[in-house]
């Protein structure tokens, strides 16, 4: 019999790797029979994990599509949506590295952004704001990497119309969602998927354009897509959103004037959202009743306090105009501006409206740099609309890109949308559509 010694090193590895397989199967064997939908889940995770990190593609088309079910995803994790986002951000990083052609990231939107990462470090050196500061400056450096790697990705690998048709999918089913939580729920406001009805709406408001636009390009599944944009108004119009609400009309006068929603398909779409609310006052009168009450209820509170938020976080830019009161500063320095003002005030961590949101914790610096990315990220689909010759599917999606820029920045005049992905992806979506210059 011959001695370990004996034995050739590549002999000795392969019988660990069996004996390793063997333990390891066994192991699967035993946590199957005891516990299969746990297995069976983890199985599912670990591999959707492996494929979006060798595919770049996947990674984002998986991070595009679990967006609107943010909500649902931080009671399982806090850090599930994060870690969403890191394995997108590993993936191109991987593609960089396995692939010979250079990133195309070049952009005035990416400057921008890259400008607004300095600021934003600058004033977490200047005001700190201990964790809170933290955090938020995270939140702009991460919506700042994934905008890099959407541009680079769309110009390089994936077709924007894919991407399209993955947000308007997945918007959509958070939209049943919804509906059907404020119907079990006996009214309220359909929230679901994201806990907050306001920001629920912005993001079914980024995806609406997209499914009005695929509906005009796809003559076989423009039923599918019609569906969708109707299921996706009744969503909306149930988060009695004022912000969403308000989005949807400027949105829809800007479709109808760039001609990416016909006059007769909107009166046929609006006649069955009617007949929808109908139906639904007939059948469920105490449901809608409910709901009014409850927003009337809240409404002059609402407009006092978000008054009041916009008030002191033009009174912070006053104070701190250079660079603000530091990332998260608005929340930390909130009770001490407020003082005595409101007799029971809620204690609001953001502003509530994006611009002065942006001012009052960046200064005047990070606004000005903030403000720059937008115009540019506008700039870009309008150029990419209006220049002469362009093939069809190009110019239609550049409008698309516009008319949800409408809706989602009328939305941000009452949210502080710069911490949701439907901002970054519409700029992410602008900056593609230029040809691209390869970076080294």
């Amino acid at each position: 019999m011959p001695s370990l010694r004996a034995v050739s090193p590549a002999r000795r590895r392969a019988g660990v790797a069996v004996i390793a397989t063997s333990v390891l199967a066994v192991v699967i064997g035993a946590a199957t029979a005891l516990e299969p939908v746990l297995v069976l889940g983890l199985v599912v995770a670990c591999t959707t994990v492996v494929v979006m990190t060798l595919r770049i593609e996947t990674a984002v088309l998986v991070y595009i599509a679990v967006e609107p079910f943010s909500g649902y995803l931080t009671q399982v994790s806090s850090i599930a949506v994060k870690l969403v986002g890191l394995i997108v951000f590993v993936a191109w990083v991987l593609r960089l590295a396995t692939d010979d052609r250079p990133p195309t990231a070049r952009h005035p939107v990416t400057y921008a952004a890259g400008g607004l990462v300095l600021v934003v470090l600058a004033a977490l050196v200047i005001h700190p704001n201990g964790m809170t500061g933290l955090v938020v400056a995270t939140r702009y450096v991460s919506y700042v990497a994934v905008l890099i790697v959407l541009v680079d990705t769309l110009r390089n690998r994936l077709d924007p119309w894919l991407l399209g048709r993955t947000l308007v999918l997945s918007s959509t089913v958070a939209a049943v969602v919804g509906i059907i939580v404020f119907v079990n729920e006996n009214g309220g406001r359909a929230a679901g998927p994201i806990e907050d009805a306001n920001d629920f709406a912005l993001h079914l408001l980024c995806a609406l354009p997209f499914a009005l636009a695929l509906g005009r390009r796809s003559g076989a599944h423009r039923a599918l897509w019609a569906t969708a944009a109707v299921i996706l108004v009744v969503a909306i119009a149930a988060t009695f959103s004022r912000g969403g609400l308000l989005g949807l009309g400027v949105m829809l006068i800007l479709a109808l004037a760039l001609q990416v929603l016909r006059w007769r398909t909107a009166m046929i779409g609006l006649a069955v959202v009617a007949v929808a609310v109908l139906v639904a006052l007939v059948v469920a009168p105490d449901l809608m009743q409910r709901s009014l009450d409850e927003k009337q209820h809240v409404a002059s509170a609402n407009v006092t306090s978000r008054f009041v938020g916009w008030t002191l976080a033009a009174e912070m830019t006053a104070d701190a105009p250079v660079l603000g009161k530091g990332p998260g500063g608005y929340s930390v320095h909130y009770d001490e501006y407020l003082g005595s003002r409101v007799s029971d005030p809620p204690h609001l961590d953001v502003a509530h409206q994006m611009f002065l949101d942006v001012a009052s914790e960046l200064g005047l610096v990070g606004l000005g740099v903030f403000a720059a990315m937008i115009l540019a990220g506008l700039t870009a689909a309008w150029r990419a609309r209006s220049t002469p010759g362009p093939e069809p599917d190009r110019r239609l999606l550049a409008t698309t890109v516009c008319v949800a820029f409408a809706g989602v920045l009328t939305g941000a005049m009452f949210l502080s949308s710069q911490y949701y992905l439907p901002v970054w992806l519409l700029l992410a979506l602008a900056a593609a559509l230029t040809p691209a210059r390869r970076s080294r």
